[in-house]
Formats: C-alpha cells, structure tokens, sequence
C-alpha cells in the first residue's frame, strides 16, 4: 500500500534573497522537514518590492547564489500578494519562518506582512510558525496591529529569540516555543556535505555586511600579530562567495570577526574563535537588529564574544567553546526538531 506523504510549504524570505542566512535557512528548514516524512518546498513568493528585487539582482555577488538557490526543492509558480492564496490547495501544511518574516520593515512592506503570518490560509489547514523572528525582542505598535489577527490565528507558535516571547504573547493565546534557528538544526556533518572547502592556508575571516569600521581594524590587529592572511565574505555590501564557500571558510577559519547573525551560528557550529562587532548604535533597544545576535551567544553561553565596546575589545584567544554542554545543545536540536516534528503530525 503506497504511503502518500503530506505536502507542506514554507513561506520565507526564500525568493531572490540574496543573503547567507536567508539562502541556509530556507535548505536548512526544507531539509529538515524533508526529513521528518513530508513532501516539503519552499513556495516562491515575491515578498520584496520592485526596488529591493532589483537591487538583489545587480548586486555584484547575485550570481553566487541563483544555482543554489535553485537547488532547494521550490514551488514552478511565482506568487505575489495578489495571489498567493491561489497555492492553498497545493500543500497539506503551512510554515512560515524563520528569518526576520515579522521585521525588516524598510523591506517588507504593511500589506506582504500579514502573508508571514499565514493570513492567506484558511482555519482547515495546519498553519505553524518556525522560528519566526522579529529582529529584535519587538515591533513597533503599528506593525504589531495589522501582526496580531493572523499571529493569533496560527496553530502552533515558535520563535527564534527567546527574549521575543513576552512580545509574541501579546498577539498570541497559548504557548510560544522557543526553538533554535533553522541551521542549527543541521549538525556539521548535514553541512560538511554540502560546504566547500576553500583553498589551505592559514587565514582570518570577516563577514561584515555593513563596512564596520572595527570589523576590519581588529582583523587588521590580528593579522600583524599572526601573520596571517584576511579573507572577507562580503565587500562593501556584496558577497564574495556562493552559500556553500560561506560555510566552508567559517569551518576552516582560524578567526573569524563578524556583525552577522548567521555568521556568529556557524562559529558556533564549527567552534571558531569568534568576536560579534554590533550593527546598530543602541545594541540593548530591543527593537534593535543586535538584539537577536545577543540572544543567541546568551543561548550559548558565550556572551564574551560581543564586542559592546570598542575602546574595550574582548580578546579573541580567550574564546573557548569548553563550557558548551554537547547534551544540551543536543537537547535543544532534538526538542527544536520535536517541535517541528508535533506540529506537522497534529
């Protein structure tokens, strides 16, 4: 008797996003749905204005992505707000997340928002967040507005920042999870088969996507001290690489100086000695993008490693990754994986 899997789509920032983390997350959460029993894509939704989506396509590091992008499994058709709610019927079960699909405000717009949240599903069908994030521990009132109706309307409700449950409780009755991000569910041997493995030398790693200045100097300061070669992931902006390089220099880094979130993940992954230099000029605002990257060393317990300083900068060859405890971290992918595993099965 021929077992019939259930199909199950995933809205994201999947669609020409151009970026590490939304291209690892999207493999990384389709993988590990593939891999609990169901038939899983990521349904191709144009989620970004014609500006953004113009901008994505002439950066100078856009063809680095398009042939991976194209390699996680993808819903043929192209949906827009318009028509979105058309797909209903071609999947069992919907997720949204992860990625910032309750954020970014400059760049998902008031009227695509509601559509993170699921708003085109109807009751009958299972409607889950994973690891929904919103930047930073909250959104601003208006946002959380035109949020509320369709967050509260989910069946199952989880987030990426534990410091955003207080917030997501007030759009949401019930219980909210706090679950890892979509890479983390992948061990290094889940990435190990995809990464590439770059060429061998010795060399410090930056990963800095908005040309911070202290990025760059440390990097500078470490090189002169070790002699060794500094390789950046991204120039002014653009990136350098495909997605499967970016997990292959992080693996093989002797250092590695960041601003990213998904860069200081793979660190963790990998256990790269590491330093978090802050994107924004209040890193304790909890609206604040640094809020998320906080979060996840405190989860870690390697808040050491952000640099809320810079007159003051943490040294580098005191990271150590003894205190993780392995049987936690496990705990966590595997109550992070259950969550997944419960929701889809309901």
């Amino acid at each position: 008797m021929e077992i019939i899997m259930k199909r199950v789509g995933i809205i994201t920032l999947y669609y020409k996003n151009y970026n590490y983390g939304g291209q690892l997350g999207a493999y990384a959460l389709q993988k590990a749905i593939a891999k609990l029993g169901f038939h899983c894509e990521q349904i191709t939704f144009k989620w970004q204005s014609e500006y953004t989506l113009q901008a994505y396509e002439s950066a100078k590091g856009a063809e680095h992505f398009r042939n991976f992008s194209e390699s996680i499994p993808h819903s043929e058709r192209l949906y827009t707000v318009s028509d979105i709610a058309e797909c209903v019927d071609d999947y069992d079960i919907f997720v949204c997340g992860s990625d910032q699909i309750w954020g970014l405000p400059w760049v998902i717009s008031d009227d695509i928002l509601p559509c993170m949240a699921l708003s085109f599903v109807p009751a009958s069908k299972t409607k889950i967040a994973y690891a929904a994030s919103m930047g930073g521990a909250e959104i601003e009132p208006d946002r959380k507005n035109i949020l509320a109706p369709h967050v509260n309307s989910l069946d199952f409700v989880s987030v990426r920042e534990k410091r955003a449950i207080p917030f997501v409780k007030t759009m949401k009755n019930g219980d909210i999870t706090h679950v890892l991000d979509p890479v983390m569910l992948l061990d290094k041997s889940g990435w190990d088969d995809i990464s590439a493995t770059p060429p061998e030398k010795a060399y410090i790693l930056t990963y800095d996507l908005r040309d911070i200045t202290g990025v760059q100097k440390y990097a500078e300061a470490l090189s002169k001290k070790y002699g060794y070669e500094i390789i950046s992931l991204a120039t002014a902006g653009a990136a350098t690489v495909g997605p499967k390089e970016f997990v292959g220099y992080i693996k093989h880094a002797k250092y590695f100086i960041t601003s990213a979130f998904h860069g200081a993940a793979f660190a963790i992954l990998y256990k790269v000695p590491f330093l978090v230099f802050p994107v924004s000029d209040n890193p304790q605002d909890p609206k604040s993008m640094d809020s998320r990257l906080i979060a996840l060393l405190d989860t870690f317990g390697l808040s050491s490693c952000y640099v809320y300083d810079t007159s003051n900068i943490p040294n580098i060859d005191d990271v150590t990754f003894h205190h993780i405890d392995e049987s936690k971290t496990s705990a966590f992918r595997h109550n992070s994986l259950q969550f997944l595993k419960d929701a889809l099965e309901s």
